[in-house]
């Protein structure tokens, strides 16, 4: 009887498919092996081993199908690395006698990057205008691209010369019907001269468990001056001069919406603006207006015209 060492050898190649191939710290990374032998051997019931970059395990996949040359996994899931870099893994398939062959032990690479956590960050209802060196708010929103626990954490709001002018912190809830969007309210001053600035929300590098990049957002803070005068829009239909509820009233950068009266009232700094009114259904009224004292415009608006269907 022929000894193991008698025995014919055959060869085996290995090879593993990740996804994805550029993967965030700690998420999880999908993995498909596939073994292949000449002269063509079932291997089913064997297990492919997978080894991280120090040679430890990471986990293995049974070989559950073959297709007459190339035996394969299930696809099989593995958590990515908790530090950011590239990474080498490896994949093996030990060795094996089949049919009077005997396979040697086969193994492959397994590259892959992993990357910190992705920060988004937004800003919104920043008012329209404010008055020079006058306090005004705006909510600031910031989620993590793997919906990771962003309560408490810091972030902070530069002005135009990169100077911080506000460091706050998120509530410890997130924003409603949202998944991880977490939100402040920051109190700021406006700079002492009129003009259009743009300022940044930022949210550092940090590790919190696991490393996220650096967040940031830039908004625009348009700076008015004192505005003393009051503009009264009254709103109507042009055929039946009923009041327009709800109608826009637009004096950039000031805006206001009509009361069921169809009356807009704010107040705006002496100057040249152009008053623009619009609602739904109707075409847009847009006109030059001068205010050098409280004043009252009436604006009547159009019905958009109804197209005929052929």
């Amino acid at each position: 009887m022929a000894s193991h060492s008698d025995e014919p050898h055959g060869h085996v190649t290995c090879a593993v498919d990740v996804s994805p191939g550029v993967v965030d710290a700690g998420a999880e990374m999908t993995l498909r092996g596939r073994v292949s032998c000449s002269p063509p051997c079932d291997l089913r019931g064997h297990t492919l081993l997978i080894k991280d970059e120090a040679g430890a395990d990471a986990g293995g996949a049974e070989l559950t199908e073959f297709d007459g040359e190339t035996n394969s996994t299930n696809e099989f899931v593995v958590k990515a690395p908790v530090t950011a870099g590239g990474y080498t893994w490896s994949a093996m398939c030990p060795e094996v006698a089949r049919g009077g062959t005997s396979y040697s032990e086969a193994s492959a690479s397994i590259s892959f990057t992993v990357t910190p956590h992705t920060i988004y960050v937004a800003a919104w209802d920043v008012p329209s205008g404010v008055v020079a060196g006058e306090k005004f708010r705006v909510k600031v929103g910031i989620k993590c691209s793997n919906g990771c626990h962003l309560a408490k954490s810091g972030f902070e709001v530069r002005d135009h010369e990169g100077s911080a002018v506000a460091v706050a912190k998120l509530r410890d809830e997130h924003w409603p019907g949202t998944a991880g969007l977490y939100v402040a309210d920051v109190e700021l001053e406006a700079p002492a001269w009129e003009g259009l600035y743009t300022w940044t929300v930022k949210r550092p590098p940090s590790g919190l468990g696991l490393p996220h990049a650096e967040g940031s957002i830039d908004f625009r803070v348009r700076v008015v001056g004192d505005p003393e005068y009051l503009v009264t829009i009254e709103a109507v239909d042009n055929v039946t001069h009923t009041p327009l509820s709800g109608a826009r009233v637009v004096m950039h950068p000031y805006r206001v919406a009509a009361d069921e009266h169809g009356v807009a009232r704010f107040r705006v700094a002496r100057g040249a603006y152009t008053l623009f009114v619009s609602r739904t259904n109707y075409v847009t009224s847009g006109q030059p207006l001068e205010v050098a004292a409280d004043m009252t415009t009436r604006v009547e608006l159009e019905l958009e015209p109804v197209l005929e269907r052929n």
